[in-house]
């Protein structure tokens, strides 16, 4: 059963993503909200930076349902299903969107995406070529072309990563590259990228949670134990962080120095 049976789009849109185990629908007409679209993307952009990535999904549809044309509202909830391992719900979510927005890069880079974790990677280059060779440019574009190069193993993927902080030099766009890689079990290389989130904005908590999760699974146990604290000391009600350092407390150091010993060679 997929984890989530409801995205938002006001009760006039015809394009609701279905499949057999998943039902798409809106509630109530956008008029029974009282914020705004730039309310509910500024609530979505809050939500993202502390890694609240459910709640983020509300928001993005809520800002969706709002306004059915604001195209930023679709790119994020398919980004959110993304992050949170549904990319069979992100594809579908591409596909109505791409409908109602055709050529657009960043649902093209969705698209792609969520096919590459779907394991098509063939198709996720079609989107992903469709998607740079696009009017414009934006950092979310190209942190998904450095995916593919992880799925596919090609040596351009930094060059990828590189690029999409060169076009947005926000210390999001660090920490999402680094989950990326962490996807692709490359944790060393995903350490950089957070601790260069880290020194630029040093006192975003979620930040510091993904530096301590990559120290811990590179092997630095007590540089994660570290961190980790570090973040609870920024936000004392951070669950993740809670979590992590327990994890991380309770490891006795072997499985994480065999599985470190591997990736070094």
């Amino acid at each position: 059963m997929a984890r989530f049976t409801r995205l938002e789009l006001s009760d006039d849109t015809p394009l609701t993503p279905q499949s057999q185990d998943t039902e798409v629908v809106s509630e109530k007409p956008a008029k029974r909200y009282k914020n705004s679209v730039a309310d509910w993307m500024r609530e979505a952009s809050e939500q993202r930076r502390k890694g609240l990535y459910e709640a983020a999904l509300r928001s993005y549809g809520r800002a969706a349902e709002c306004e059915r044309s604001h195209v930023a509202a679709w790119v994020g909830q398919s980004q959110m299903l993304i992050l949170l391992a549904e990319p069979r719900q992100a594809e579908m979510w591409t596909i109505s969107g791409l409908k109602v927005f055709p050529k657009n890069a960043d649902l093209l880079a969705a698209r792609a995406q969520a096919v590459c974790r779907l394991g098509n990677h063939r198709e996720a280059i079609q989107y992903s070529d469709a998607a740079i060779h696009s009017e414009g440019a934006t950092a979310y574009r190209w942190q998904v072309r450095g995916e593919l190069m992880m799925a596919t193993k090609s040596p351009t993927a930094n060059h990828c990563f590189d690029s999409a902080e060169q076009i947005d030099g926000d210390w999001l766009v660090r920490t999402e590259s680094a989950n990326i890689l962490r996807f692709y079990n490359s944790p060393l290389k995903a350490l950089g990228r957070a601790t260069a989130a880290v020194n630029k904005t040093p006192e975003a908590p979620f930040a510091w949670l993904v530096k301590g999760i990559c120290e811990f699974e590179s092997g630095f146990r007590s540089q994660a134990i570290t961190s980790l604290e570090h973040v609870l000391q920024l936000d004392p009600e951070c669950k993740d962080a809670k979590y992590w350092l327990a994890t991380v407390q309770s490891d006795t150091g072997l499985l994480k120095r065999i599985m470190t010993f591997f990736r070094r060679r």
